[in-house]
């Protein structure tokens, strides 16, 4: 008897990592106490049909059955399989991302389906990511309130613009190599363009970097006219006319969206251009972490999907130097606390590096079986158990599963579809963090700066001049917000607030004369307008505060309860009259500071008659300053 329960005992601490078990030790703790021999073995009996039913369902006795090392506090992502039973759960720790994951599987088998489930239950953990999309599959991510989408025709980079914390001689380096890996230039080619990139960071003498057009005038006036020379001169002069990706001075900043999820919209960019973007994005990423304090903190998680198209495994083949700059990069962020998914259809595409440097592979069905040596040479059992797959398996391949097992991921809802004027809303919505600065045009200068007081026109002049501030200074500012108040482009309002504060607004001016019409989506409001519209944001924004219960109607709000008093932010004697029909027990009227309360009262009784003066007692009109809930 005790050599049977020792045998259950031992086989008990594997069990207890798949399913619950305290019904056995129950019947155990009970056998160890008494000393009846009939209750003993009816004791045992129990025991041993209870552990024959938990080891039918986990057979942890065959040598087949998995081990696994349970992980806590990770990302549940699935469940693990054995014989057609749930053997337990799936996650991806914190340590899993940093050492990368590969996803390989064919079209529709679930590869993407995988990465969402993976990158949204990232960010509910507060883990960024950023997503370099090919194909528009992770659009969707987009109406996520910590997500920004950067179309191809949005996004605004400057390969000369040194990352922050890097010296320009420092970075002239990394670009020639990371210009000349992209567009597969040889090494005379490279040296070329590093002589004269660094010559041009020395001679030039502007508070903003040179751009690529620059770097073109600066070749053809001082550099030596020889074969180098016309290759990089050809190079820069596709890029220049066939793009508008890199024509600024300062690009968009990256550093201004750290605490954002980010996707790249590529579709729509030339391969040998997408390797070129990812390797600069990346390699700004890691210079402006360089020299940091170091802490163990995850940073991002990035994802390449398609990844041949970045990871080419025939690049890797003609590559002179052997292992391509874009995976020296990869290794070298890795270290700073940030981590990767690859994801393609096939092993033989990828660089054979990339998939060396993951811990973790999800292995799907795939059209070329003959790769699969390079996940776990001389292993069978693969072959045969991929072909059995579904839709959505995968084998699991990771240090706490040995030697590997079935994988079933969470489902996922993707909307395909993404409903355009919603999409259109949400960039409007990401607009400030997609500014950027070209030096030869201050109209783009103007444009931002109207774009800026058309979308935020509750913000006063300091929180203006600092959503522009890396695109001008404040004299340029000031500038520019004189040539428009004088041209009446815009109007400057005041208010006096409670506090005793008075701020002062921009709008832009309804009538005004000035042709804008080259300028889409700007909001023009008269002076009434722009008061009802910020009167009205005020109010709605202390009742919230105040957790005053509301409802919101064009003109105003009206605060429910024992009285019901309705607080007018529209400065229109129609409006005040039906209000006043409604007969409220408080009617409060706001108006500007200027306005003076007989003129209102007499232009009321003026265009009145007497059943809109029967409620006139409950009526205050009141200044903002003097406005309290």
């Amino acid at each position: 008897m005790e050599e049977v329960l020792q045998e259950i005992v031992e086989k008990l601490r594997f069990l207890k990592e798949f399913t619950d078990v305290k019904n056995i030790e129950n019947f155990i703790a009970r056998l160890n106490k008494t000393k009846d021999p009939e209750m003993q073995a009816f004791l045992l009996s129990k025991i041993t049909s209870e552990f024959q039913r938990l080891e039918a369902m986990f057979p942890v006795s065959d040598p087949s059955f998995p081990a696994i090392k349970i992980k806590e506090g990770g990302l549940e992502i699935g469940d693990l399989i054995y014989k057609g039973q749930k053997i337990g759960r799936f996650s991806l720790s914190v340590e899993d991302l940093n050492r990368n994951v590969l996803i390989i599987g064919s079209t529709g088998h679930g590869k993407t389906s995988l990465i969402h489930s993976i990158l949204q239950k990232s960010a509910k953990k507060g883990i960024n990511y950023l997503v370099f999309d090919m194909k528009k599959d992770y659009k969707t991510l987009s109406l996520d309130k910590d997500s920004v989408y950067i179309d191809a025709e949005d996004l605004k980079i400057n390969p000369l613009e040194a990352p922050i914390n890097t010296k320009e001689a420092d970075w002239a380096v990394h670009f020639a190599d990371i210009f000349s890996d992209s567009f597969s230039l040889l090494i005379g080619s490279r040296d070329y363009l590093l002589e004269n990139t660094i010559n041009l960071f020395s001679s030039w003498e502007k508070s903003y970097p040179p751009r690529f057009s620059d770097l073109l005038v600066y070749m053809t006036l001082n550099g030596k006219k020889n074969d180098y020379f016309k290759v990089i001169e050809g190079r820069l002069k596709s890029l220049i006319s066939s793009s508008q990706l890199f024509d600024c001075n300062i690009g968009i900043s990256f550093e201004n969206m750290k605490d954002k999820n980010i996707i790249i919209g590529l579709e729509n960019v030339g391969l040998a251009e997408q390797y070129f973007i990812v390797s600069f994005i990346l390699s700004s990423f890691y210079y402006s972490n360089l020299g940091l304090n170091r802490d163990n903190k995850f940073k991002r998680l990035i994802v390449i999907d398609d990844a041949h198209s970045i990871l080419d495994a025939n690049k890797e083949k003609d590559y002179a130097k052997g292992i391509p700059i874009l995976h020296s990069i990869i290794a070298k962020i890795r270290e700073m606390g940030f981590g990767f998914i690859f994801s393609d259809q096939q092993i033989s595409s990828v660089l054979s590096s990339a998939i060396q440097n993951t811990n973790t592979k999800f292995i799907g069905k795939v059209n070329l079986y003959s790769d699969l040596y390079r996940i776990q040479p001389g292993n069978s059992d693969i072959t045969d158990s991929i072909s059995r797959l579904n839709k959505s398996e995968f084998l699991v391949f990771n240090e706490s599963i040995h030697p590997f097992c079935l994988f079933i991921a969470d489902k996922t809802t993707i909307d395909g579809f993404v409903d355009s004027s919603i999409f259109a809303v949400k960039k409007e919505m990401n607009r400030s963090f997609l500014n950027f600065f070209k030096a030869d045009n201050p109209s783009v200068k103007e444009e931002a700066f109207l774009h800026e007081i058309s979308a935020n026109y509750f913000l006063n002049l300091t929180l203006h001049m600092q959503n522009l501030s890396n695109i001008m200074n404040k004299e340029e500012f000031d500038s520019i917000k004189i040539r428009f108040l004088n041209s009446k482009v815009i109007s400057q309002a005041s208010l006096d607030f409670p506090s005793g504060k008075t701020s002062k607004f921009l709008f832009i001016n309804k009538n005004s004369t000035e042709n804008l019409d080259q300028i889409k989506d700007l909001n023009h409001l008269t002076e009434k307008e722009f008061f009802k519209s910020l009167f009205k944001y005020l109010v709605v924004n202390q009742l919230k505060s105040s957790k005053v219960n509301f409802e919101e109607y064009d003109d105003g709000l009206l605060i429910k309860g024992l009285l019901k008093k309705y607080i007018l932010v529209d400065y229109n004697i129609e409006s005040l009259k039906r209000i006043l029909e409604t007969k409220f027990d408080s009617v409060v009227f706001l108006v500007k500071d200027n306005s003076l309360e007989q003129d209102v009262l007499a232009e009321l009784i003026r265009e009145s008659d007497e059943r809109h003066l029967l409620n006139i007692k409950a009526l205050k009109i009141v200044h903002y300053k003097d406005f309290k809930i």
